[in-house]
């Protein structure tokens, strides 16, 4: 088994983190550029990461966070933001992200174009701006944690929170953006329990 999936078989998420140790800033600063590089669709980047460090506005979200103790025992508490005004025509925003697909009038409006398309063929399927962008965050989110695993730190992906509370706590403009995933990185203070998983045989079709 290579290290990589060596270590997809050591992450899981962590309920309970070693208050007493610490991430390393650099290596704080490696999950995050490894959350800057992942892929999005059609190339917007609508994730944004929101670092909470203060101790007081981490036990107000635990709160909002049906209690959850990983908000407060964690090293580190990154909530992930998603863009929705700014990724939505016009908007200053996306005319930054056009020109760099064009070199010239021509091309940028040629990608527009294609981008409406796009956003149109969504709705179409019921899918709105808002799931479209918390699709992407999801996409960081899994990257952040499986390169945090990739160098020994645990991590637990917080699904379960009151949006509302979240949101007034952040003082989130929910025109603009909303919260998708809240993410926790740390060091278990327990060894991991045994994880199930289907087969691959279960799991993957050939046609």
């Amino acid at each position: 088994m290579n290290d990589f999936l060596k270590a997809m078989h050591f992450r899981h998420a962590c309920k309970i983190f070693d208050e007493n140790k610490k991430i390393s800033n650099e290596q704080f600063l490696e999950i995050l550029e490894s959350g800057r590089m992942s892929p999005s669709s059609m190339g917007v980047e609508p994730t944004r990461f929101l670092v909470i460090q203060d101790k007081g506005l981490k036990e107000r979200l635990r709160e909002a966070c049906w209690n959850q103790i990983q908000i407060t025992s964690c090293s580190h508490l990154v909530v992930l933001k998603s863009l929705i005004q700014p990724v939505t025509p016009p908007s200053s925003y996306m005319d930054r992200v056009s020109l760099r697909r064009g070199k010239n009038d021509g091309e940028q409006k040629k990608w527009v174009g294609y981008y409406n398309k796009f956003l149109k063929s969504n709705e179409a399927r019921g899918i709105s701006v808002r799931n479209w962008v918390e699709k992407q965050a999801y996409i960081a989110a899994s990257s952040m944690m499986n390169y945090a695993a990739f160098i020994g730190i645990d991590s637990c992906p917080i699904e379960g929170f009151e949006a509302k509370q979240v949101d007034e706590i952040l003082q989130i403009d929910t025109f603009k953006e909303c919260v998708s995933i809240i993410l926790c990185f740390g060091y278990r203070i327990k060894e991991q329990q045994k994880r199930y998983r289907l087969s691959l045989d279960e799991l993957v079709e050939y046609r």
